[in-house]
């Protein structure tokens, strides 16, 4: 599948260049899970900041990306967890649900909730088959959706952010479509 190369190319880019600093982080004793943590935390206050303070939700924005990189590389570097991968699982799919959500409230949109419940259901899934069932995650495409859709005084930011909302949800659909297919041939009911 080409989004699986895209993402093992990224994930193999990313660790050469912040290995360096995972190694610094794993000799101050900072883990993967509380790498993860900050990247909980400032996810959050992105979600927060979106459509208050385009400067503030920027940063966190990138502060959150830059900490959900450093958990994986930090994760590889040294013993990597199971209950690391779903915290850390749970974490990128909670931010990105939030932000379904807020696009949603700023909208006045129930469509933008709809497509966050159907990404939920997909991690649901994704979940309960202990992360063997497929999943395309919407997390980093959205950020950046809502990084151009949300800078101040664009025309057009209602119709960026539909048609951001719109792809999360095509892919959330397409993502239970694999997964269903996934179900039938394994024959896992």
């Amino acid at each position: 599948m080409l989004t699986t190369k895209i993402v093992d190319w990224f994930r193999d880019y990313r660790t050469k260049k912040l290995k360096p600093i995972a190694k610094v982080c794993l000799r101050c004793g900072i883990t993967a899970n509380i790498m993860t943590f900050c990247s909980l935390l400032t996810g959050a206050g992105a979600v927060f900041f979106l459509f208050n303070n385009y400067s503030l939700f920027l940063l966190f924005a990138l502060l959150h990306l830059l900490f959900d990189a450093l958990d994986g590389v930090i994760a590889r570097s040294s013993k990597p967890t199971t209950n690391g991968k779903y915290f850390d699982l749970i974490t990128d799919s909670f931010i990105s649900v939030l932000f379904l959500i807020k696009t949603g409230w700023y909208l006045q949109d129930y469509f933008a909730y709809l497509v966050a419940g159907l990404f939920t259901i997909g991690i649901i899934i994704h979940l309960l088959t202990q992360c063997q069932a497929p999943m395309i995650f919407i997390r980093t495409v959205s950020i950046i959706i809502l990084a151009i859709a949300s800078i101040p005084n664009l025309s057009f930011t209602n119709t960026f952010l539909i048609l951001g909302y719109l792809i999360a949800g095509a892919t959330s659909l397409y993502s239970l479509a694999l997964q269903l297919q996934w179900i039938v041939t394994k024959n896992r009911f």
